[in-house]
């Protein structure tokens, strides 16, 4: 997984292994920073907000990947476009 922290969220890329006959798959996920980073919640109150502010963004949904790597690595990419988050949690630049 790959990580940048931009205004007050955690953007992470990542991918899927292949399951079955359903290919590897990319990913954009943001997580609002608490008090103490999205890693290290508090207490379980807020673990329980963190996983709840936490958005995930399937990109390249219409690509069908060969391997994890090449999902993975296209996540990444497109996590090297991301400029800025919204109030919201989404990110711009969020390839389709």
């Amino acid at each position: 997984m790959a990580e940048k922290i931009i205004n007050g969220f955690s953007v992470v890329a990542y991918a899927t292994q292949p399951e079955g006959r359903i290919p590897p798959r990319a990913f954009l996920e943001t997580r609002k920073l608490g008090q103490k980073g999205a890693a290290e919640p508090a207490d379980d109150a807020e673990e329980g907000e963190s996983a709840s502010s936490s958005q995930v963004f399937e990109i390249f949904a219409s690509r069908r990947f060969r391997s994890t790597v090449e999902a993975m690595s296209a996540a990444r990419n497109a996590l090297d476009c991301v400029e800025a988050v919204d109030a919201g949690g989404v990110p711009d630049h969020l390839p389709g």
